[in-house]
């Protein structure tokens, strides 16, 4: 597949986020655990924001990405909302926040998906060394969150 192919499944992907996003009826819902779920709708959301600005920018780049170390701390693999004291971030500014990263991502990363990564990614049994690999995992990664989102929206009905 070439590189505009895979960036449209990135704008497809996002926008879908987003879509899920502005679903969610009030902050309150955002902060839900429903039964059977380890994390919220936010945590979710915030989530893909920060996972793929880690894969991307420290993997893909060596490079620290520009989501604030508070906020990269709150949605991390292996956190929960539990944990808060506060919500880090509101729907709308995840809202922004994931609009901007789309941006950016694909300013910094056009015509360089074909280039080594600076940092090997292992996930599961595989090695991710190219930053083609690293963005489509990334992909797949928020996929698979819209998943859990939909799944919790219905837990929530």
């Amino acid at each position: 597949m070439k590189e505009d192919g895979i960036f449209e499944q990135y704008d497809f992907y996002r926008e879908s986020s987003i879509q899920l996003l502005d679903s969610i009826a009030s902050e309150e819902q955002a902060d839900v655990i429903p039964n059977g779920h380890s994390n919220s709708l936010r945590w979710n959301l915030g989530h893909i924001l920060v996972a793929q600005e880690g894969v991307m920018y420290y993997f893909g780049m060596n490079q620290p990405g520009d989501i604030p170390t508070k906020i990269q701390e709150s949605f991390k693999p292996g956190t929960s909302p539990k944990d808060w004291s506060t919500s880090p971030l509101t729907l709308n500014e995840i809202r922004e926040l994931l609009l901007e990263q789309k941006e950016r991502i694909r300013e910094t990363f056009s015509g360089r998906l074909g280039e080594p990564a600076a940092n090997v990614f292992v996930f599961s049994d595989k090695k991710l060394k190219m930053v083609g690999d690293l963005f489509t995992f990334t992909l797949w990664h928020e996929g698979l969150h819209q998943g859990v989102i939909n799944g919790m929206k219905r837990a929530l009905k």
